[in-house]
């Protein structure tokens, strides 16, 4: 008997007949056909879910990169093969190879913000499906640190999309920098170079000094959070002028200055103080709305008050309030912010846009 077929406790070689078996080396070891041997790391590579799944390489590579890639059928079935196997893309080793992380930003005023919560849900949705992931980036001054943060995430994602009411000039100078496309989502962009997706608020505005007039409102008004915002400066604009054209006079304005029940209060306090207070407010979201609503409530004419919001956010969820509220697609906007920043991260050529969305507003109290 030869060396290679001598047995082995009885067994030829261990059990392995090494003549008749099929050899192939993979990471320098030698594994019979059918047979799987690893490293002592363990560690499951790209190239494992590639040969499990009958795939090469690079259509894995292309599953969690870009799905769009690939059919469905087989996206199925290196997904399953992958969790099997317990495998995960290792995202250091794409930037390197790359120069991409498949991250993007998504930049808020603040994480307290309940309706950060659905935004980032929807973002990160969106963007799994394109194969990319996402990030939440907090810009309020009022946080110590959340500007270095927001510095040292930057370097990380291939591109930002802007909740925030306000775009620092630091993080508009290191994007343009770095080269990173950055698209402003729920207001118009004042800078031409980005694309903006939005709900067109002065329609929204508009649409409530209509439902005033038909409601026989005489006296309306505007109460909004700081003039610098876009967001409020768009709503206001469309109200104001469809007062006047309906009415033939400017509604009263006010400004509560921060965006929280308490300066909302103190605003429509002040409203109701005045020798003709007046009958109908529209408010720039629904907590201004919420805190205008609960001033009312000392008020002998409160009742005959009529209230409205914007955003028809989870605020107009709460029975106790009644409250009416322009609605916004809010997830259709959000989506499309997000598909078309990772468009714009596939190409570099491509140029900015405005995508904007109709407001959506019946006058009723929403049910929920």
């Amino acid at each position: 008997m030869n060396a290679v077929n001598r047995p082995v406790n009885g067994l030829p070689h261990g059990g392995i007949c090494l003549k008749k078996a099929k050899l192939g080396h993979r990471h320098g070891v030698l594994m019979p056909e059918g047979k799987t041997i690893r490293k002592s790391h363990g560690v499951v590579t790209a190239q494992d879910v590639a040969d499990k799944a009958g795939v090469s390489l690079t259509t894995v590579s292309r599953c969690f990169s870009d799905a769009g890639m690939v059919s469905k059928k087989t996206l199925d079935r290196v997904s399953s093969v992958a969790a099997q196997l317990g495998y995960s893309p290792n995202i250091a080793a794409r930037v390197l190879a790359s120069r991409r992380s498949s991250l993007i930003g998504l930049l808020v005023n603040d994480f307290e913000d309940p309706e950060n919560l659905d935004l980032f849900r929807f973002v990160s949705s969106e963007a799994q499906n394109r194969g990319h992931y996402a990030i939440l980036m907090n810009t309020s001054q009022e946080k110590r640190g959340a500007a270095s943060m927001v510095t040292a995430l930057l370097s990380q994602v291939d591109g930002l999309l802007v909740a925030a009411s306000i775009l620092p000039e630091e993080i508009v100078e290191r994007c343009k920098i770095q080269d990173k496309p950055i698209v402003i989502v729920g207001r118009r962009s004042r800078r031409p170079e980005y694309s903006s997706v939005y709900c067109d608020n002065e329609t929204g505005g508009a649409q409530v000094a209509d439902y005033f007039h038909g409601r026989n409102v005489k006296r309306p008004a505007f109460i909004g959070v700081h003039p610098d915002a876009n967001v409020v400066l768009e709503r206001m604009r469309g109200f104001v002028s469809r007062v006047e054209h309906l009415y033939g006079f400017q509604p009263i304005t006010r400004m509560a200055g921060n965006n929280d029940y308490d300066s909302a209060h103190a605003a429509m306090s002040e409203l109701l103080g005045l020798p003709k207070p007046p009958d109908g407010v529209l408010c720039s979201n629904d907590l201004l709305a919420i805190g205008a609503k609960d001033a009312l409530g000392g008020s002998p004419d409160g009742d005959s008050v009529i209230v409205v919001g914007f955003g028809q956010s989870m605020l107009t969820r709460l029975a106790a309030y009644h409250l009416r509220s322009v609605g916004l697609p809010f997830e259709k906007m959000v989506r499309a912010a997000t598909s078309h920043l990772i468009d714009q991260i596939g190409d570099a050529n491509s140029k900015s846009t405005e995508i904007a969305f109709p407001c959506e507003f019946q006058g009723e109290t929403p049910h929920r």
